[in-house]
């Protein structure tokens, strides 16, 4: 039947059963309302992870988490995941600290950024003789390879400040690339403080002079923020990041509307996230955008408030953002456990685990719109069912590829956190 004859069958019939179309109508509108509600609610907690302050990039459909674990301090962890459940060990980010770097003092927070198809990773590390956590920089032609890092001094170190930690790059809606960090304040002095300044087109130079976003002024922040992380979505800017000690289980993550992407920054009345399912404490929060430009915070919780002489453990979870004009929201209403395995199991299994996973973690939204397109393909493909089994799975996989990720474009051309430049 050609395309008109079609078209007038499926009008005519509409015609004659006006009521079965409203019904179907009603019912579609009804599940994909159902399937957008329940993948906008629901978190994953990604196992055997303990990442203080995660940073998350999305590159080529891709997610990379980037972190520090306490049990390795030594050490910034890289991991990567294509639909934020399953997740693949890659090697270690940094090769080699610097020699003004302290070897003894451990790594801290970090993120990393793209820059004209090169990477730099910002860190944290102590630096020699001084005593204090600062800022360096290490850069990767690919995600793939070790970071190098051949700087002879701190990239930002403000020692009037007690120091600078928790960097976060991203880019504003003009393309100009900013950095964000957190200074824990000097007795005396101003207190804690949350900073940006703009970097160079590389991002290897800051340019101008860094401003104040944000120093804790409400009570429930208990003279206390940190993890700065900058969102420019739709001329609009705004912040997130952590108040409150992280060692009592108080800790909550926070938002903040911002006049530009060097602020001034003004806090919401009430913190965002304060605990729930996502667990006890939570903090070192990072926005970011999956391939389809949908907000996620990636940040740390407790699995229970410190009692006695048990010692919480720490949680890596991934959560929906919801990113409106004047603010930014989070409703967790389920959590699912993720999962973790070794760059091994990942090499040998790549295809058997990519269409498994698939299968097993696409959220609801995904499922409807690739049962769709499997629908389409298979009416115009059937003829082509004798094909061998090689050929069967390959084109499975793809599909699960393509249906995931229908209309997915290259998130490193979005302005924000996790995009070109944006950590």
């Amino acid at each position: 039947m050609g395309e008109k004859g079609l078209t007038g069958g499926l009008v005519d019939f509409a015609r004659r059963q006006p009521a079965v179309v409203v019904i179907v109508v009603v019912l579609v509108g009804l599940y994909l309302s159902k399937a957008s509600s329940g993948a906008a609610t629901r978190a994953v907690l990604v196992p055997g992870v303990d990442f203080s302050a995660p940073s998350l990039l999305t590159r080529n459909r891709t997610t990379y988490a980037v972190g520090v674990d306490p049990r390795t301090p030594d050490a910034i962890s890289l991991l990567s995941s294509r639909d934020r459940r399953s997740w693949t060990t890659l090697p270690d980010a940094l090769k080699t600290p610097p020699g003004w770097a302290d070897p003894g003092g451990g790594l801290g927070p970090a993120a990393i950024g793209t820059f004209d198809g090169s990477y730099v990773l910002y860190y944290t590390t102590t630096v020699r003789g001084l005593g204090i956590r600062c800022i360096s920089a290490a850069t990767s032609a690919h995600l793939d390879e070790p970071f190098v890092d051949t700087s002879l001094a701190p990239f930002v170190c403000q020692t009037d400040e007690g120091g600078s930690t928790d960097p976060s790059p991203f880019v504003d809606d003009a393309g100009r690339a900013y950095l964000t960090w957190s200074s824990p304040g000097r007795s005396g002095g101003a207190g804690p403080t949350l900073w940006a300044q703009r970097l160079r087109s590389d991002g290897l130079v800051l340019t101008g002079e860094p401003a104040v976003l944000l120093r804790p002024s409400l009570p429930w922040q208990q003279k206390r923020v940190a993890s700065p992380s900058m969102i420019v979505d739709q001329g609009n800017d705004h912040l997130v990041y952590s108040a409150a000690p992280e060692l009592n289980g108080r800790q909550v993550v926070a938002s903040a509307s911002c006049t530009g992407p060097l602020g001034p920054c003004h806090p919401a009345p009430k913190p965002m996230l304060t605990g729930g399912k996502v667990g006890f404490g939570p903090g070192g929060a990072h926005a970011f955008t999956d391939s389809r430009h949908r907000w996620w915070l990636g940040l740390h919780s407790w699995d229970a408030p410190p009692a006695g002489a048990y010692l919480p453990t720490g949680r890596f979870v991934v959560v929906p953002l919801r990113v409106r004009d004047d603010e930014l929201s989070v409703q967790v209403k389920s959590l699912t456990q993720g999962r973790v395995r070794p760059p091994e199991q990942h090499d040998s299994h790549l295809g058997d685990h990519e269409t498994r996973d698939d299968h097993e973690t696409r959220d609801e939204e995904t499922r409807h719109e690739e049962t769709r397109h499997h629908e389409t393909r298979h009416h115009g493909t059937r003829d082509h069912e004798t094909r061998d089994h090689e050929t069967r799975h390959h084109e499975t996989r793809d599909h699960g590829d393509h249906a995931r990720e229908q209309n997915a474009t290259d998130s490193g051309g979005h302005a924000g956190p996790g995009m070109t430049a944006g950590g």
